[in-house]
């Protein structure tokens, strides 16, 4: 008898002074290569009705501990973090440890704050080529809207892992901020974290 091959063990995947971002981030050099080295994946939670935040600036304190355990998760199988200013400084203690680069505009190109945190201009640098001189391989989105928007317009995603927490917010802040061409995905997964009903959504890009 051939002898069985060990199951392989896939990895469990599953939020300064001078920075600045506009509303809306200007078309940029950003590459839109569907076969880009770098794998994309956006992490968000949002509420049944919708809602990743009340309001601009509104901190993550509302979501489940399953869903923070899988956004761990999802940032430990990665390289890379990527935020916008403000949700860089929501969570900036917990991403002191995390090479994170943060999109701004108010820096030409690029800025080294220190080993782990970069300031990128997208107007003016391409991220993905950036991202392999790093030898970067996976970034984890982390948003806010203007992050989320950018990547998708951009054709960047690769996946997306949405938690619903079974809350309703009434009014707030959506995941995307503005319109973009009709970007296609496809479901791959869906489960139940917790007895509240957290589901955890896994789409990839079809």
């Amino acid at each position: 008898m051939k002898p069985k091959k060990p199951k392989s063990k896939s990895k469990n995947l599953h939020n300064s002074k001078n920075l600045h971002i506009s509303k809306n981030l200007p078309k940029s050099k950003i590459s839109k290569n569907k076969n880009s080295k770098i794998v994309c994946i956006a992490a968000v939670a949002m509420t049944i009705d919708g809602k990743i935040a009340r309001y601009s600036g509104h901190a993550s304190n509302w979501t489940s501990k399953e869903d923070k355990r899988h956004l761990h998760k999802i940032e430990d199988s990665c390289d890379v973090m990527v935020v916008g200013r403000k949700s860089y400084k929501l969570a900036q203690k917990p991403l002191s440890k995390r090479n994170v680069v943060v999109f701004t505009r108010s820096v030409e190109t690029t800025q080294k704050e220190s080993e782990r945190l970069v300031l990128l201009n997208p107007q003016n640098v391409d991220f993905v080529k950036f991202a392999a001189e790093k030898n970067y391989s996976r970034a984890c989105v982390l948003g806010g809207p203007e992050i989320y928007s950018y990547f998708l317009e951009h054709n960047l995603l690769d996946e997306l892992y949405i938690t619903v927490e079974p809350l309703v917010f009434g009014e707030g802040l959506g995941l995307f901020n503005r319109p973009v061409e009709t970007k296609n995905f496809k479901l791959k997964s869906v489960k139940k974290l917790n007895k509240c009903g957290t589901l955890l959504q896994h789409y990839v890009k079809s």
